[in-house]
């Protein structure tokens, strides 16, 4: 199947618009989808409570339904075991990449009046960095938030 030029500019230019729109959600529009995921739930709550929540809030004695709705599926959910309960905690990662450009040396074999030599030239190379940070923790006892610890937004 053969594709024109203009199709084939149009589909790429629709993909761009959709793939930056779909980047650019905002924290609130985040919380809006979710709400709208879970409004059988979200109608049940109190004015201020659903107020709160609308604008990125959650507070100690909150739900985990509440907490998924501020902030969505945590990146890892693992227990902590204390001297009196074993509690779920929710842990939030970012991960941000940095490029590392470096030079590396490249030998390579040169034949001259019937001997080898090995000859040694440099190129530039592109590698990366992850960094791995947690920004925000939340700690759950019988589904709810005993403990918040943030950290910051990600970058």
């Amino acid at each position: 199947m053969k594709i024109n030029r203009q199709t084939w500019f149009l589909c790429s230019a629709i993909a761009s618009v959709v793939m930056l729109l779909m980047g650019c959600m905002t924290n609130a529009e985040w919380i809006e989808k979710r709400i709208a995921e879970r409004q059988s739930y979200f109608a049940t709550l109190p004015a201020e409570t659903q107020t709160r929540i609308r604008s990125g809030h959650l507070q100690i004695g909150d739900t985990a339904d509440d907490a998924w709705l501020v902030y969505g599926s945590p990146t890892r959910v693992y227990n902590r075991l204390t001297a009196t309960s074993t509690n779920e905690v929710w842990s939030y990662v970012s991960t941000d990449m940095q490029p590392v450009d470096e030079f590396r040396p490249v030998y390579y074999p040169i034949m001259s009046r019937g001997q080898t030599y090995w000859a040694v030239d440099h190129v530039l190379q592109r590698s990366y960095i992850y960094d791995r940070n947690e920004y925000l923790r939340i700690e759950l006892n019988n589904k709810k938030v005993i403990a918040l610890e943030n950290t910051g937004l990600p970058q």
